[in-house]
């Protein structure tokens, strides 16, 4: 019997990489507040729990797969306390507890936002931080917490995603569904900076890779980066919709989203975000095994089947 703990397994990523251990044969065991994933069994402990008890719950695991933390969506609820005590003391949590029961191997998820909202090369896993907002201020606060954090013989793998997508996404990649869906006129002709992102089974297909081999930093991505304009546009011939993109100049773009208090808004959608994976590839001889279309259509069906 090959265990598999997931925290967090009860969100979007959560929910594909359980569904993947499990058809890989794994027994999945889960940290979740809601009900748990289809085929899996909830460990009556809580991150916060730490010690003894959360080692307890680790104790016959072949991998811990920490996924649980506050997301960008849930930064503006709270204080700078509750944010610190979620990414970065329950990471340690996590990591000190899977030590201590002897855990083989920990991949955590991190962000490609600990290095910026925006890259004039593709990031690697070495470029200085640079976090942008408080979200990716926590990541970087955790990961910086890990290199002081005592493994012992437990691997521990830190993955650095950029936006991820695939069937029940939500937040911006949802939104642009959306727009492409009722092929409604954006002003987005001029959002042609290249941007990497990494579909959910790529991602997954990395991480379950993780759980044999690899330590350190780990950029992940899709093999070929997409604009915003040329995202929208593949978006709406699958979605077999007619798409209006219109030219405002980002100069013009940037004062509007500034004036508006909304200037991350503009970097989403006109600056450049790309990530080098290239050490990755290197380190586990690993590729993203699918194609980013075949990935795109599969959310595409998914979100017609919500409507």
């Amino acid at each position: 019997m090959t265990v598999a703990v997931v925290t967090g397994a009860g969100g979007f990523i959560g929910g594909h990489l359980c569904a993947r251990l499990v058809a890989d044969g794994w027994t999945v065991k889960v940290i979740t507040r809601g009900p748990a994933p289809v085929d899996t069994r909830i460990l009556n402990v809580a991150v916060a729990a730490g010690g003894d008890e959360l080692a307890e719950g680790f104790r016959d695991a072949r991998a811990v797969y920490h996924l649980a933390g506050l997301a960008h969506e849930g930064v503006a609820r709270v204080n700078s306390e509750v944010l610190k005590d979620i990414n970065v003391d329950g990471t340690v949590a996590v990591i000190e507890a899977a030590v201590k029961a002897r855990v083989p191997a920990v991949v955590w998820l991190s962000s490609i936002k600990v290095l910026g909202d925006v890259s004039d090369d593709p990031f690697r896993p070495d470029d200085p931080y640079r976090p942008g907002n408080a979200y990716a201020h926590s990541k970087m606060v955790a990961e910086l917490a890990l290199t002081n954090t005592s493994t012992g013989n437990t691997r521990v793998a830190i993955v650095r995603p950029p936006l991820v997508y695939g069937a029940g996404v939500g937040g911006n990649f949802l939104r642009m569904l959306h727009w492409a869906a009722r092929g409604i006129p954006l002003p987005l002709a001029h959002a042609t900076a290249p941007r990497s992102m990494v579909s959910v089974a790529n991602l997954c297909d990395l991480l379950v890779r993780l759980s044999s081999e690899g330590e350190g930093i780990f950029h992940v991505a899709d093999s070929e980066d997409v604009s915003v304009a040329a995202l929208l546009a593949e978006l709406a011939t699958l979605l077999g919709k007619r798409l209006h993109l219109f030219g405002i100049s980002p100069r013009m773009m940037q004062f509007f989203t500034s004036a508006s208090g909304q200037r991350e808004v503009y970097s989403r959608l006109f600056d450049p975000l790309q990530v080098d994976q290239s050490t990755t590839c290197e380190a586990l001889g690993w590729h993203p095994p699918f194609a980013a279309r075949e990935q795109l259509a599969a959310m595409v069906k998914w979100f017609q089947q919500q409507r």
